[in-house]
């Protein structure tokens, strides 16, 4: 077969197979451009601009200033959003309060629960123990929401239900509940 190819090329007129080598050569070139140098190029591009403007901004301080005053004010909207103005934000409630949220809200996934809602739940002293907690409306089916309360109480030893309030949903026949999910911790020496 290779022979046959051979004959027929030599009969070529020599322009002919001229252009066909650069038709060959043009296609060859194209395909190595977009299938193995167009993306690499590009996200050289890309990380040497990202790189520029990264060195650029750390030369300089009153931007990285600018920046930190900013994700200073964005934490602190985030805390009165948590609920940390009641809660201490810069004390050691606040970060079990969000971890709580995001323990409940994977919890709530697993069982087939749809959570509508949570907040943090006021701080409240008992004899020895600091009460904090969130305040959660959820709906799901009568079963799945059983499951998921025991699945919160068990997920802890230091988490209860506190309390709630169940009501059927006309429209959906799902039931929808409202429930507080306390955690305690010891009262520390100096409260």
């Amino acid at each position: 077969m290779n022979g046959r190819w051979t004959v027929r090329a030599a009969a070529l007129p020599l322009r002919q197979l001229h252009l066909a080598g650069a038709g060959l050569l043009l296609i060859v070139g194209s395909a190595l451009w977009f299938y193995a140098l167009r993306a690499p190029l590009t996200q050289l591009r890309t990380v040497r601009t990202e790189h520029a403007r990264l060195a650029q901004a750390g030369s300089d301080p009153r931007l990285l200033q600018a920046q930190l005053a900013a994700l200073g004010v964005e934490s602190e909207a985030l805390a009165r959003k948590l609920g940390g103005a009641q809660l201490g934000a810069s004390g050691p409630i606040a970060p079990l309060v969000v971890q709580l949220i995001g323990d409940v809200n994977r919890l709530a996934r697993q069982h087939r629960v749809a959570l509508r809602g949570s907040t943090p739940a006021a701080e409240q002293k008992t004899m020895v123990f600091t009460q904090y907690g969130i305040d959660a409306e959820a709906t799901g089916s009568y079963a799945d929401l059983l499951a998921w309360m025991e699945a919160i109480e068990r997920s802890r030893p230091n988490l209860a239900i506190d309390r709630f309030e169940m009501s059927p949903d006309e429209a959906s026949g799902a039931i929808h509940i409202r429930l507080r999910i306390a955690a305690y911790r010891p009262l520390e020496p100096n409260s």
